[in-house]
């Protein structure tokens, strides 16, 4: 039964990664420039997949014994993987990041070891170690010393790469905060969710090399199968979000004719004036560009300013401006439903106007509405 169950999860494995590499190869992308780099890394997420289903093919053909902890095969496999989960996320945020040099920088380690390995392999032998007795009496076989080393390296990937995405998606929110008024943070969480699910089959990978019990690979087949198999469909559903974004990834150049001849205080009075007086905060979806355009001054200028006098992202102030013209038409208007007045300050749904006045005033607009009310009956 235990064997059936091994082939079972091991030709879904192989069918799930074979699938969404051709889904990869063969996906329609709409003709943006933005795209380049993503129609890149669909490619080598493709080679990555087929790396994994080639492997899983080679251990069910030929019963290729895998019954070795530290397996230099495993760790080849994963050291691969990793970046190229990992920078295949990134590129999605922040194409200019990743460079063909910055890439094969990152798996030059991977082939320095695995080609290490087989000649000290060739020299020495390779030990299959069975559990942690043999590990621990094999430990300064020089072999085996490659094996930890490569290990070691691995952990250190792992890290690493957490922290370059965390830095690349904390850089990329600021870039929503000061584009977006109605900014689409919601697709970051995807994104990271996605990025811990790949730290997760990592961290799986590592304890496997630890690890090797029937329920155990069971476990981590099903695990890899699921993840293959959902981070492929929400890769290819990017192109739908670039339409959206691609303001933020790709700016527009700055033109010297864009800039106002003056950046003085009044300036930003003037121009403060404005969008108060005109309302221009409560526009659904306005991003700064937009923004910048009906007030006729650049963008870059816009949100110097908004940066520079206001100390907040452009985002964070826009929240501002309509909580507190939300606040308003709360307490004039009682008979108007809540979703009522957030659609009519800007917001396109209620959940995103009840945490951002949640935010600023630490009630909910009903709450606060309430609380209002109760004073005035009060006087």
């Amino acid at each position: 039964m235990e064997d059936y169950a091994f082939l079972f999860t091991d030709t879904a494995l192989i069918m799930c990664c074979v699938s969404m590499a051709i889904v990869f190869f063969v996906l329609p992308l709409p003709p943006y420039k933005g795209l380049k780099k993503y129609r890149i890394s669909l490619r080598l997420l493709a080679g990555a997949y087929l790396v994994m289903a080639v492997l899983k093919s080679v251990v069910m053909m030929w019963n290729v014994a895998v019954v070795n902890l530290i397996s230099i095969e495993t760790l080849a496999i994963a050291s691969l993987q990793a970046p190229l989960f990992a920078f295949s996320l990134v590129v999605l945020i922040n194409p200019r990041f990743i460079t063909k040099r910055y890439l094969c920088k990152h798996l030059l380690p991977t082939l320095v070891f695995t080609v290490l390995y087989i000649l000290v392999a060739l020299r020495c032998g390779s030990p299959k170690i069975f559990d942690f007795i043999g590990l621990k009496a094999m430990a300064l076989h020089p072999s085996m010393l490659v094996r930890e080393i490569f290990l070691a390296y691995y952990v250190f990937q792992l890290i690493f790469l957490s922290r370059l995405f965390q830095v690349q998606a904390k850089k990329y929110e600021d870039r929503l905060d000061n584009y977006f008024a109605d900014h689409l943070r919601l697709y970051l969480p995807g994104l990271r969710y996605s990025f811990y699910a790949a730290l997760l089959v990592g961290v799986c990978t590592l304890l496997s090399c630890f690890m090797f019990t029937g329920i155990m690979i069971l476990i981590f087949n099903v695990t890899y199968t699921v993840f293959y198999l959902a981070f492929g469909i929400y890769y290819i559903q990017y192109p739908h979000k670039f339409e959206n974004i691609h303001q933020v990834i790709y700016p527009a150049p700055i033109m010297a004719e864009e800039l106002p001849r003056s950046n003085k205080r009044f300036d930003w009075e003037e121009l403060k004036s404005r969008i108060i007086a005109d309302r221009y905060y409560i526009v659904p979806g306005i991003n700064i560009e937009q923004m910048a355009q009906r007030l006729k001054v650049g963008r870059t200028t816009l949100s110097n300013f908004i940066n520079n006098e206001e100390k907040m992202k452009f985002n964070a102030w826009i929240g501002l401006l309509r909580v507190e013209d939300a606040k308003r038409l709360l307490v004039e208007y009682p008979q108007c439903s809540v979703a009522e007045i957030a659609e009519q300050v800007g917001y396109s749904e209620l959940s995103n106007f009840s945490r951002q006045f949640k935010l600023i005033t630490s009630l909910s607009p009903s709450a606060w509405r309430q609380e209002q009310l109760k004073k005035s009956d009060l006087l």
